[in-house]
């Protein structure tokens, strides 16, 4: 019997470690916020097109703050859900490959002249049309890094309209697309999650009042709500992905 417990004992160490190094690795790769306001879900007028244009190029409509809140989340409450090892943001950010790489589809100015992106310091804004091919130029650095896998967080926002021609108000909409891909280019999840700001914006001339004085609050507010949504979901989110990831 003495013998039998200590195979038994034996074998479930065998067995965790295995577990453990078949841990994937992973690296973030992008984590920014874009500026311009996304008006697909309204009926945007030239005038609305212009004026959303105007507040982009404003250099005091600044979502610096919004995104660390978003930042801070993910990797304090969000990354311990996954069944994966991530690999230090500094180990990422500080790799000569990577403050080299120059994305295909990446960060560009507006009309103004002012950036169109937020990003967390040190990291590349990698737009999510031509992913395919991002991840593919990615892949040495992948393979520099250790990681299987390379993850993408990029965070928007959109005009949401309520009630009927003139009456109605907006609000903006904060939506988080997260994509990981293996190294070798396979998609292992797409995830996208939004939240509506609980502060609202009334209209003049049928177009919320595009300053950043109104419109900030909004998309901190929006941003405030995606992160407390989040917190409600990550952890059915992280049992979908981690299936993925065995």
């Amino acid at each position: 019997m003495k013998g039998l417990k200590l195979l038994t004992i034996f074998l479930l160490i065998i067995s965790t470690s295995v577990v453990y190094a078949q841990k994937k690795k992973v690296a973030v790769v992008a984590f920014y916020a874009d500026k311009v306001i996304d008006l697909s879900a309204v009926d945007a007028s030239a005038d609305f097109i212009a004026k959303n244009t105007e507040l982009s190029d404003d250099p005091n409509f600044n979502l610096s703050e919004p995104l660390k809140k978003f930042h801070e989340a993910f990797f304090n409450n969000y990354v311990e859900e996954f069944d994966f090892e991530l690999i230090p943001e500094e180990k990422v950010l500080e790799l000569p490959e990577y403050k080299d790489y120059e994305a295909e589809y990446g960060d560009h100015k507006n009309i103004g002249g002012q950036d169109a992106y937020e990003t967390i310091d040190g990291y590349k804004v990698i737009q999510n049309y031509g992913e395919r091919l991002e991840v593919k130029n990615l892949k040495p650095i992948a393979e520099a890094l250790g990681a299987d896998a390379i993850l993408f967080v990029r965070l928007s926002y959109r005009f949401n309209k309520t009630g009927i021609g003139k009456l109605g108000y907006f609000s903006v909409q904060a939506v988080v697309n997260l994509s990981l891909y293996s190294k070798d280019n396979k998609s292992i999840f797409q995830f996208n999650e939004l939240a509506g700001s609980k502060k609202k914006a009334a209209m003049v001339g049928g177009i919320p009042v595009m300053t950043p004085k109104k419109i900030q609050p909004m998309c901190e507010s929006a941003t405030d709500e995606l992160i407390k949504d989040m917190n409600k979901k990550i952890e059915r989110l992280a049992k979908k992905a981690n299936k993925k990831l065995k």
